[in-house]
């Protein structure tokens, strides 16, 4: 996924969360039109460094949440990065991960 489209859907969930809609953040942050939030929720574009810092300040938060993408992982990419974690693990580590993941399965 590209930076734009990761950068904007974080930044929709910030938004939300803050429980702001587009045209509140667009006054706070001070910015003409609304379609300018829009377009970088679409990831149509980054913000510029001065609105960057005017977003922070608006959601309440610090610059490296807006870049904070982890949870946005594709299943392919969590599958690949679980068996690299897999493969480091002890013998007793992928006992003990077994367990875990067969109570989640059991449990649901």
């Amino acid at each position: 996924m590209k930076l734009t489209l990761k950068f904007g859907k974080r930044l929709k969930e910030l938004r939300k969360k803050a429980n702001l809609s587009q045209q509140e953040l667009a006054e706070l942050v001070g910015m003409e039109s609304l379609n300018n939030i829009s377009k970088l929720e679409n990831g149509e574009q980054l913000p510029k460094k001065e609105n960057l810092e005017k977003i922070c300040k608006a959601l309440k938060i610090e610059p490296k949440e807006l870049f904070d993408f982890g949870h946005f992982k594709s299943k392919e990419e969590l599958i690949k990065e679980m068996l690299e974690l897999f493969e480091k693990s002890t013998l007793k580590d992928l006992q003990y991960f077994s367990k875990v993941i067969n109570a989640y399965f059991e449990a649901r």
